[in-house]
């Protein structure tokens, strides 16, 4: 009798333990959802797949809509970034594959050096300009900075005469 009950209890354990974990793992239909006030109503908390509803009542009717999730939105719009980034460098090894000799950055049919229309340029950044360039350029700049000086007399002037008609 004595090993008899231990046994007993033990079968009683193995046969009740399922039961007892999905009740655990899956919470009854009326455990489903947690609701918690907010402003002039709720919101709504799925348990299951942990989506937040907002629940408002509206012409005698409760209504629960969906709250947008913003990781989740981002989480998809970097995966969709992400796609983009690889089909472009897979674009970008295809077009450039026979180019070997071209600096990265460059297009294979033209590179800076041999673009159409424009004066060949050396390592540095900075343009070279001949020193009949350099005058033109100073002189057009004047003339610019002047007008400019001009412009900005003219609309003090018409501020200060706007001002004054107030008075």
């Amino acid at each position: 009798m004595r090993i008899a009950t231990p046994v007993l209890c033990a079968v009683l354990a193995v046969i009740a333990w399922p039961a007892a974990a999905q009740t655990a793992d899956r919470p009854q239909a009326d455990d489903r959802y947690v609701l918690a006030p907010a402003g002039e109503g709720y919101l709504r908390l799925d348990r299951q797949n942990g989506r937040v509803a907002e629940c408002s009542r509206r012409n005698d009717t409760w209504r629960c809509v969906p709250v947008p999730d913003a990781q989740l939105a981002l989480e998809a719009e970097i995966a969709r970034l992400a796609g983009e980034v690889t089909s472009l460098r897979a674009e970008n090894a295809r077009l450039s594959g026979g180019a070997d000799s071209a600096r990265p950055g460059t297009s294979p049919r033209t590179s800076p050096e041999t673009a159409p229309g424009l004066p060949p340029r050396e390592d540095s950044e900075r343009p070279r300009f001949s020193p009949e360039e350099e005058a033109e350029l100073d002189k057009a700049l004047d003339f610019t900075e002047q007008a400019m000086r001009r412009f900005f007399g003219l609309m003090k002037t018409l501020r200060d005469e706007y001002d004054g008609l107030g008075k």
